[in-house]
């Protein structure tokens, strides 16, 4: 919904989302998205080097400003610092944002790979 800023109605209303990548970029811009929507999301990143990339990765004050934004548009947001590609650190992250969110996640959103 262009313009609303309230989040409270869209077509994710009352959802959870989990958004991987979220510190910047593609992941960002779902995240704020999905929120304009009215959904709440877990924001994850690895905010660290990876071994063959070469250009710098997000840092974690770029998820807490993505985290900002989300709560600008009046959605929550819970972040995670944590390596998609280790299971079990995606696990507690999502665990985790469910407990905090109050439900369980509708969505995902995979920018990071």
């Amino acid at each position: 919904m262009e313009g609303d800023d309230a989040g409270s109605a869209g077509r994710v209303a009352g959802k959870i989302a989990l958004i991987s990548g979220a510190g910047r970029g593609m992941g960002r811009s779902h995240a704020v998205r999905l929120a304009e929507e009215g959904a709440d999301v877990i924001l994850v990143d690895i905010c660290a080097s990876v071994e063959g990339v070469r250009y710098a990765m997000s840092l974690p004050e770029d998820l807490d400003v993505t985290a900002q934004m989300v709560r600008d548009k009046g959605r929550q947001a819970v972040t995670a610092i944590a390596d998609v590609r280790d299971r079990t650190s995606l696990r507690d992250a999502v665990d985790r944002g469910v407990a905090e969110l109050g439900g369980r996640m509708s969505s995902l959103r995979t920018p990071a790979y």
